[in-house]
């Protein structure tokens, strides 16, 4: 039951959003919004997502070079590509598909291949850190006029508690994991498995402190979210009434979409992205319902080349399981 709940709450969740963002939006101005659109720089965003792919793989191989694997940039490309179309049916589930695809192909412990996607995880959040601080510079004023509706309220006394009562819950946890591990059932084959599996993502994990070059691992990062501004850049270079938009206008849809996708998480950021965006679009002279149009096609154009990307990769595993049996 709690699986089916996991995997329809997210699908209704979107479908919700995007019916509210797209409430009094006809399909012939989403259509005319494609019909009029220059492909010239849609060909380059496909272009430019490939690039951050390869990218992308070449910062998991160092983690994993710490670990004592091997795996060629394009055999964990692939292994990427493949977590993507899964994340586009259940949300949360790429990383697993990913690790699990790698242990196909290149034997990398499942385990130690959550934990250096764990640890990639951690650096993408300070990341996205550096680029909310970014968006707040360049675009203070605007960002002034966004968060000035917010307010920040204190918790009242049955807040407290909660926080309380998690607080209690997770000593409690840690302290009767140490109890099982220091007593007889230690020796039990569920708890064998269960701690050989925590060692094993914490070995992935710990593997971020011990880069083969760390420097190279810091550039790579910096670079794949350059691209993602790049790609969402000349996204914007493709609509004419997006063209004359400031470069920090993709900075802004970048930093509010990747928040977004973090609060309400989606199949394929389905109904958050269009939620977000449209909003942040008011900010740059858009009505609600033009702001609506623009987000479609932007994120209908990102979904299309992520879904056609990661397609390739359930033809191309089979034949790396194929050559690794040779």
């Amino acid at each position: 039951m709690m699986r089916f709940l996991r995997k329809i709450l997210p699908f209704c969740l979107a479908i919700a959003l995007l019916a509210y963002a797209l409430n009094d939006i006809s399909f012939v101005d989403i259509t005319r919004q494609f019909q009029q659109a220059h492909y010239g720089w849609i060909a380059l965003v496909a272009l430019i997502t490939v690039l951050t792919y390869l990218i992308r793989s070449k910062r998991w191989q160092q983690p994993l070079k710490a670990l004592g694997y091997y795996p060629t940039a394009f055999r964990a490309m692939v292994a990427m590509l493949a977590g993507v179309i899964a994340s586009l049916i259940v949300p949360g589930s790429g990383e697993l598909t990913r690790c699990a695809t790698l242990q196909r192909t290149d034997s990398v412990p499942f385990s130690q291949g959550i934990g250096s996607v764990v640890a990639e995880r951690v650096i993408d959040l300070l990341m996205l850190g550096v680029v909310l601080l970014l968006t707040v510079l360049l675009e203070l004023n605007r960002m002034q006029i966004y968060l000035s509706g917010l307010s920040l309220n204190i918790p009242n006394v049955s807040g407290w508690w909660l926080f309380f009562g998690c607080l209690v819950t997770g000593l409690l946890s840690w302290l009767s994991w140490r109890w099982l591990l220091q007593s007889t059932f230690q020796q039990h084959s569920i708890v064998l498995k269960l701690t050989n599996a925590a060692r094993g993502v914490w070995a992935g994990f710990s593997a971020i402190r011990s880069l083969p070059k760390p420097y190279l691992f810091v550039l790579l990062t910096v670079g794949t979210y350059f691209l993602f501004w790049l790609s969402t850049y000349c996204l914007l270079l493709s609509l004419d009434r997006t063209h004359s938009l400031p470069p920090s206008a993709a900075l802004t849809i970048l930093a509010v979409s990747s928040l977004g996708g973090l609060a309400v998480p989606t199949q394929g950021g389905i109904g958050t992205y269009h939620f977000f965006v449209s909003r942040v679009l008011v900010l740059y002279g858009f009505t609600p319902a033009e702001g609506a149009v623009i987000a479609t096609f932007l994120h209908a154009v990102g979904f299309g080349i992520n879904l056609l990307l990661s397609s390739l990769s359930f033809v191309l595993v089979p034949f790396i399981l194929a050559d690794k049996t040779k």
